[in-house]
């Protein structure tokens, strides 16, 4: 096992981490020139998909997202299997929306690639490579979806990591996600960081704090990012951002919460996130399923993207009464008025 040479991580207002020298990995071929990798605090969108009335995706309002995105100073995770529908996309798509992303945003704020999870190592290698070839920035691996109850032991989770980063020569993230049905052990995630310079990230949705807490001292070269709602403790305790799906309807505000803790107006801090987690109080009526939220919330505020808020079938969305529900509750909040929208 190769030894960690990461220094200590910086505080969260610093520098946290370069491109580490790939030497070893030569399966895939890397895209040209530097990826741009986060160096600052910052939130990440899991960014949602818009589909046209044929159910294809929507080009032009993909692009008006990403670049609503863009002006917010959010980075985005392209094709994600909870917001972006990425379990309904085809491969061939998935490649184009890595593909519209890196255009749109490449360069500009950090383009990473969140294939959705897979049943299987080969299943996404073969996502991965599509968002390394499109020149992403860093692309997510989730762990492995076991599938009809089945949850994969110490070893052939192991066996399922090694598989994938002996063959991707590039900046890879990793996530610990509740929604896989069972947690990626730390002392797993330490060994893994230690023996793959690519791993620059570990993505934590959900776990009890003292996870968290742990991890950090296990990976201190690192960058770890948590939900939105809890940013806040995260950048406490020296973690580098957020990723959640928020930002697809509240960029602006989103950031406002990272920008308020790095200028020290705590103040002004917790005023964002109490409305964000405000927000998330009013759209979580309609979980589970990301999607639906964000493409309701899209249509109710009429968003670049929002088409008619389709979901791909068989889903779709609740009936007008619900959607009015949801307007009538951002009006209530302000979510316009806070957004900047008016």
């Amino acid at each position: 096992m190769l030894a960690s040479n990461r220094a200590a991580l910086p505080s969260a207002s610093e520098v946290v981490f370069k491109r580490a020298p790939f030497d070893r990995l030569t399966a895939a071929r890397k895209p040209e020139g530097t990826p741009m990798i986060a160096s600052e605090p910052t939130v990440f969108c899991m960014l949602a998909t818009p589909f046209d009335a044929d159910g294809s995706v929507d080009e032009p309002g993909l692009r008006a997202l990403l670049r609503r995105m863009v002006q917010a100073r959010v980075g985005v995770y392209l094709g994600s299997g909870g917001a972006g529908e990425g379990h309904a996309l085809s491969l061939r798509e998935l490649r184009r929306v890595y593909d519209i992303g890196v255009a749109e945003c490449g360069g500009k704020v950090p383009t990473y690639a969140n294939p959705p999870e897979a049943r299987s190592a080969g299943q996404m290698l073969e996502m991965m490579r599509e968002a390394v070839l499109a020149g992403v920035d860093v692309v997510q691996i989730y762990p492995v979806d076991g599938g009809h109850g089945m949850r994969p032991t110490y070893a052939e989770q192991e066996r399922y990591y090694h598989h994938l980063l002996d063959r991707i020569d590039h900046p890879i993230a990793l996530s610990v996600h509740v929604s896989s049905g069972y947690i990626v052990p730390i002392a797993l995630l330490k060994a893994l960081c230690e023996r793959y310079p690519q791993i620059i990230a570990i993505n934590v949705m959900g776990t009890p704090i003292h996870y968290l807490v742990e991890l950090r001292d296990a990976v201190p070269g690192i960058a770890i990012y948590v939900r939105m709602v809890n940013v806040v403790e995260g950048l406490a305790i020296g973690c580098q951002g957020c990723l959640a799906a928020e930002p697809n309807i509240v960029p602006r505000l989103c950031r406002s919460v990272v920008d308020h803790y790095r200028a020290g107006d705590m103040v002004a801090c917790g005023a964002a996130l109490a409305n964000v987690v405000r927000f998330a109080a009013i759209v979580d009526r309609w979980s589970p399923s990301t999607a639906r939220w964000v493409k309701m919330a899209m249509m109710v505020l009429d968003l670049p993207g929002s088409g008619a808020g389709r979901l791909r079938e068989p889903y779709v969305l609740p009936a007008q009464s619900e959607l009015d529900a949801m307007a009538a509750a951002f009006e209530k909040l302000g979510v316009r008025r806070l957004e900047g929208l008016v």
